[in-house]
């Protein structure tokens, strides 16, 4: 089992989060990355609505964060959260995946890119970086987004490349209703090379 990544040099701003490389130079994030390629196009929904399914979102991983790191306090939780976070534990139970890191930032010097994937797992004898997902239907960028946050996890660690899975939440009886899909697809990979290439030609001063 390979130990949990260092983070890399990273400043938090009262926004969202920056990285930067060794020598101080900013990175975009995997986020940024895919955004700027436009692989899921949500033109035709209405933005307050992507809004609420945003911070719906975020709020699901910062509840499984405390979850993972002993700071849950499930009495004070939001009964709309709860089914999702019981799903989550439900899985490290039935499974026994460990988690080693929990929202600690990867980066790619290299290739000159970094991200915070939500975990790295010690699962078996394998090490496990899963995406964590509330939202109805998966969105198609999550193996791209995954592919990146490995290949950053190898780059910094050494060794063999993490697996990779979703982890598709979803509340249900007895809070057991998830699903891991994993991701094997090396095509997912290449796309987010292609991604992080148009990215660069966009922003060649960024």
């Amino acid at each position: 089992m390979q130990p949990a990544p260092q983070t890399p040099r990273a400043e938090l701003d009262p926004g969202p989060r920056v990285y930067r490389s060794a020598t101080g130079t900013r990175l975009p994030s995997v986020t940024e990355i895919l955004r700027e390629c436009r692989l899921e196009d949500f033109s035709y929904v209405d933005a307050g609505v992507l809004e609420a399914a945003r911070e719906f979102g975020s709020n699901v991983h910062h509840a499984c964060h405390l979850h993972d790191t002993g700071e849950l306090d499930w009495k004070a939780l939001d009964p709309a959260l709860v089914p999702y976070v019981e799903a989550w534990r439900a899985f490290l139970e039935d499974t026994g995946a460990v988690v080693i890191a929990s929202e600690q930032a990867v980066v790619h010097e290299r290739l000159g890119y970094a991200g915070t994937p939500d975990r790295v797992l010690a699962w078996g004898s394998r090490v496990v970086i899963p995406d964590l997902k509330a939202t109805a239907a998966l969105p198609r960028t999550v193996g791209v987004q995954t592919a990146a946050y490995a290949k950053a996890y190898q780059a910094m660690r050494g060794g063999k490349e993490p697996e990779r899975y979703c982890i598709h939440l979803k509340p249900g009886v007895r809070g057991r209703n998830y699903k891991a899909h994993p991701r094997r697809d090396p095509a997912e990979w290449s796309l987010f090379l292609s991604c992080l290439n148009v990215y660069k030609f966009r922003n060649p001063h960024a």
